[in-house]
């Protein structure tokens, strides 16, 4: 039987891995003009407090052979190394179309676009930085600790708990989601 993925999803450059080269193949060409979730920009708050100027939201890269970019929905430099990470916040539904988005393995291709690239690709549910972003924030300080051996973001952040995996959702299971407003309900808890 397959194990459903799990968030967060890492996709990591073999070069990156191999530590043999962390900057990228194909730079960023400027920020997109994609729609920011209510998540996402309540999650920059959180990034921007731990990770300071090395966060930058929307920003667009352009893989070779493709006339159109993709938009990372925050791009993360890492300053010794220059680690490009492509944070990623995944919703079950779409609000602007109203239909499921994100299911399992409707990704594969525009992680392999940025992995091509040697950029690193981490992806977390919508849920998880709207209910728990500090921990969120942790798992990305634990990723450039382990690639780059930077330390300095996962100090700040050794006292927060590991971020709890949420299971990856199939086609069938967000139009299920969408029926219970699964959706609106963390994102109500979390304005609260």
């Amino acid at each position: 039987m397959v194990k459903t993925p799990e968030y967060p999803i890492v996709c990591i450059p073999e070069l990156v891995k191999e530590k043999k080269q962390f900057t990228p193949f194909v730079f960023p060409s400027g920020q997109g003009d994609a729609p920011i979730g209510v998540s996402e920009g309540l999650f920059e708050n959180v990034l921007k407090h731990y990770f300071g100027d090395i966060v930058f939201p929307q920003q667009v890269m352009l893989p070779p052979g493709h006339r159109l970019p993709f938009t990372a929905d925050f791009l993360i430099v890492e300053p010794n190394t220059g680690l490009h990470i492509d944070l990623e916040v995944d919703e079950p539904i779409s609000f602007a179309t109203g239909k499921p988005t994100h299911c399992i393995g409707e990704d594969d291709y525009r992680n392999k676009c940025f992995v091509d690239a040697n950029w690193l690709v981490i992806r977390f549910a919508e849920e998880q930085v709207s209910s728990q972003p500090e921990r969120c924030a942790r798992f990305i300080a634990g990723a450039i600790a382990q690639l780059t051996g930077n330390d300095t973001y996962r100090r700040q952040l050794l006292d927060v708990e590991k971020v709890t995996p949420i299971k990856q959702w199939s086609y069938r299971q967000a139009s299920s989601l969408k029926k219970k407003e699964y959706r609106q309900g963390y994102l109500r808890e979390r304005k609260n």
